[in-house]
């Protein structure tokens, strides 16, 4: 008799629906999650999402309450999206246009969900009429950006966020050759195509970058592996003092005058990684005070 009760037992228990919210989310539940933001944003109500009861919301690294700043001020959406999915760690990450009170900006955007409930909200906004026009002028995505790599091919986690760093490194250091650089990278920044003719790496040799001279914190949050894309924040940080750099090959160059001047600037960056090399960079970043610091990342 009691190994028929547990034998009932047994199949109660496996047509028992799981609850939503032990569901893990995949794909196409953290994507839905940033739609239903962004109609919540457009709306002005933040009550339409589903929060943890501590949820932190930021815009250009300013903690804020859910339903302050932007959320006040979008008037549509634009024509580009891109996400960049994270099952695994629970996170979303994503490139849009916007309209704000009628005036087109690009909108970064990262989602944390814990228990189909969001947790975290840390946006950047770039108020630029003209970044908003280059990217709804490109309309959608490069392909490559929305490719799935095969199964064989995908790489662990922890290599795809190596291979990210060495970008940074590279810049800092002023050597393309430290980065995996593809030879057909190439790097679009607010919209814009900023690796020129000479490439990611041969860019970066020319030490035109030498004003940025550090890079921290780097912060890694989403690792989309169908996709073999990164995406996360990164501070750039200008001290101001570097005014003019040696080009090899063609001597003294002045910095421009928007870099003799102490600043960083958060910017939000994906990165598509094939066959181990960087092959796409693109970025939405604003400006900040110097030293600006995330509400994310613990005080030193």
């Amino acid at each position: 008799m009691r190994i028929q009760f547990l034998i009932l037992c047994g199949a109660m228990l496996a047509v028992i629906p799981v609850k939503a919210a032990d569901q893990p989310c995949d794909r196409a539940c953290l994507e839905g999650f940033v739609n239903d933001y962004l109609a919540a944003m457009v709306a002005h109500d933040p009550k339409r999402l589903p929060v943890t009861p501590n949820v932190k919301f930021t815009e250009d690294d300013v903690a804020l309450k859910l339903g302050d700043a932007l959320w006040g001020t979008a008037s549509g959406l634009g024509k580009y999206k891109l996400y960049f999915a994270d099952p695994e760690a629970g996170q979303v990450g994503f490139f849009g246009t916007i309209q704000e009170n009628g005036t087109g900006a690009a909108l970064a955007l990262r989602l944390k969900i814990e228990n189909r409930k969001i947790s975290e909200v840390e946006t950047v906004v770039v108020r630029s009429a003209r970044t908003a026009m280059l990217m709804d002028t490109a309309g959608s995505p490069d392909p490559l950006l929305l490719e799935t790599v095969p199964s064989a091919d995908r790489k662990p986690r922890a290599e795809l966020i190596a291979t990210t760093n060495q970008y940074f490194e590279a810049i800092e250091q002023g050597n393309g050759k430290v980065a995996p650089f593809d030879p057909e990278c190439n790097r679009f920044e607010n919209g814009m195509k900023t690796s020129g003719t000479a490439g990611c790496s041969n860019q970066l040799d020319t030490q035109v970058f030498n004003y940025i001279r550090k890079i921290y914190p780097r912060r890694f949050l989403v690792v989309d592996q169908e996709r073999g894309l990164v995406f996360g924040f990164f501070m750039f940080n200008h001290p101001g003092n570097i005014l003019w750099v040696n080009v090899p090959g063609e001597g003294k160059h002045d910095m421009p005058a928007s870099a003799k001047r102490p600043f960083s600037v958060d910017v939000a960056e994906g990165f598509a990684i094939r066959n181990g090399k960087i092959r796409k960079v693109e970025a939405l970043m604003t400006a900040l005070p110097y030293g600006a610091k995330s509400p994310y990342v613990p005080a030193e």
